[in-house]
């Protein structure tokens, strides 16, 4: 893309707790928001192109406390629906099974998953190779604390409770995102999404929306 500078503030807030951690499944979760602004030259923030939400799914911690794993994977909606195609639930297996075959000869090299929810561009800078910077950026600042990344290759311009939203912020976001004119055929839009993911080096060997990848699958591609 044209030479523009950009910057990516990212923000979570944990609470500090009189117990030990693990009395809630959310002890084991990161939500890190992020937002993409365009700068001038000095650094200035002059406008706001993009953002998202990763969940950083902290299963080593889990695991070290005594955690039940399966409460982790049920920690909010999100999380449940994607645990529930990429790791085992049943009792007499380890709930990394499915991983450990699909990357049999390499596997993750932590348990720590880093779940990308959402990822929003602003239709001006979109087509421009803006996303692809923002994947890569976001797998190479958290490279070592996620062994696995994940993602919901899911069309937002098809999400109802976006398109409903009626906060002021909101409608001027979505304005900006030009929801209107993307592709309005759902099978189109996400077979759109799914080619994307897999030139970036991502897949998906167990559902049609859930692609995955280990950080170096993506950043040494």
């Amino acid at each position: 893309m044209e030479a523009l500078d950009f910057i990516i503030k990212y923000s979570f807030s944990s609470f500090l707790n009189d117990g030990t951690v693990g009395e809630d499944p959310m002890d084991f979760v990161n939500e890190i928001d992020f937002e993409v602004y365009l700068t001038n030259e000095s650094g200035h923030l002059l406008e706001k192109v993009g953002k998202g939400k990763i969940s950083q799914i902290l299963f080593s911690l889990a695991m070290d406390c005594g955690f039940p794993l399966m409460d982790v994977m049920d920690a909010s909606h999100s999380i449940a629906q994607m645990s529930g195609v990429l790791f085992e639930w049943d009792d007499d297996k380890d709930f990394w099974d499915k991983i450990d075959a699909y990357f049999e000869f390499e596997p993750p090299l932590s348990y720590d998953v880093c779940f990308l929810e959402t990822l929003e561009v602003i239709e001006k800078y979109r087509g421009k190779g803006l996303g692809e910077k923002i994947i890569n950026n976001l797998m190479e600042r958290f490279y070592s604390s996620c062994g696995l990344w994940v993602l919901k290759a899911f069309p937002l311009q098809h999400d109802i409770s976006i398109q409903s939203e009626k906060e002021e912020s909101q409608v001027d976001w979505n304005i900006k995102m030009g929801y209107k004119n993307m592709e309005l055929d759902f099978e189109k839009s996400q077979y759109q999404l799914f080619n994307y993911y897999i030139k970036r080096g991502f897949k998906n060997p167990f559902d049609m929306e859930y692609f995955l990848a280990r950080p170096h699958d993506v950043i040494t591609k």
